[in-house]
């Protein structure tokens, strides 16, 4: 019985072993094969003028006004108050400009920490797809000859402190700190930097009673803070920004209506000091709301863009 069993042993493991054969095998062909067919990229080098030797992407230029939407985009203009309720956001949006269609999915998660007075928050742009005229590709030099594709946005992270709050005399004043991981695809495409960023910002936000029987507050907010991202430029390997904007909301227990205008403004001036309108609307709900976006790119910013979600938050 045990020389059957050792038998039997030894053809599981031959069995196992040739499977992993063939599965190698496929692996070999299917991501090696292409080292062998490799893309032509002749169109490219013909319509830059390629000298040779430069990296492709020294030839690209790495702005808002030469990059697909979610690239660089304005920070979310903050209003001087954290959040005590855990958020999950979930949305569908898409951006429209004249030679680029992009469509994507965005998601938000926000955590109060220390009764209200912390929190962390992370959101990325887990899955874009895109499609661009030619005209557009070779202004970017992007390098994939179709102009479409699908890509994954960058990861940002960021710490948010109470610093003032309920104070009669004064606004409620909010720091944030934020960085932005290099992990999104496709800068071949012009989708993303593959490069790291950061900011920080005060927010500064008022509210103001104008239906008491309703509920119905105003608010008036403002920030102003440094946004700096790195590049490929040698002269200039990191661009730094003034980052700034101001809003008012129109809020009650069933709903908020806000509107802004928000920017930062670049040093090497190359299409880099983007300035975008945004508008929002949330229906509350008791633990699901409904959120539409609209943001509109004023100067730098070649897009028109529109998201529509849910957040489902929770009292912590």
């Amino acid at each position: 019985m045990a020389k059957d069993f050792c038998q039997n042993h030894c053809i599981v493991i031959e069995k196992i072993q040739m499977i992993f054969r063939v599965r190698f095998f496929i692996s070999f062909l299917l991501f090696w094969s292409p080292s062998y067919a490799q893309e032509d990229f002749s169109w490219w080098t013909t319509i830059h003028q390629w000298d040779g030797h430069t990296a492709w992407n020294q030839y690209m230029t790495m702005s808002t006004s030469f990059l697909g939407p979610n690239a660089l985009p304005v920070p979310e203009l903050k209003d001087g108050k954290l959040s005590e309720e855990l958020e999950i956001e979930l949305a569908g949006g898409a951006h429209f400009s004249k030679g680029d269609k992009t469509q994507d999915l965005f998601s938000r998660l926000y955590v109060p920490l220390c009764n209200g007075k912390v929190a962390l928050e992370a959101f990325v742009v887990p899955l874009e797809f895109f499609s661009t005229d030619t005209l557009t590709r070779d202004v970017r030099a992007a390098r994939t000859k179709s102009a479409q594709g699908h890509a994954g946005g960058d990861i940002y992270f960021s710490t948010q402190v109470q610093l003032l709050q309920d104070k009669e005399a004064w606004p409620d004043i909010a720091l944030e700190l934020a960085f932005r991981t290099s992990s999104g695809t496709r800068l071949r495409d012009a989708r993303y930097t593959d490069g790291s960023g950061y900011y920080m910002d005060l927010s500064f936000g008022k509210s103001f009673a104008l239906a008491e029987e309703n509920d119905i507050e105003l608010r008036l907010f403002a920030s102003g803070g440094f946004y700096s991202y790195q590049t490929y430029d040698l002269q200039h390997l990191q661009n730094d920004a003034f980052l700034g904007g101001f809003g008012a909301e129109l809020a009650n227990k069933k709903f908020s209506f806000s509107q802004s205008i928000s920017g930062y403004r670049g040093y090497l001036d190359i299409g880099d000091r983007p300035l975008v309108y945004k508008s929002s609307f949330q229906w509350k709900r008791r633990k699901l709301d409904g959120k539409i976006w609209y943001q509109w790119g004023v100067n730098d910013f070649p897009f028109q863009s529109v998201r529509v979600g849910v957040v489902y938050h929770l009292a912590m």
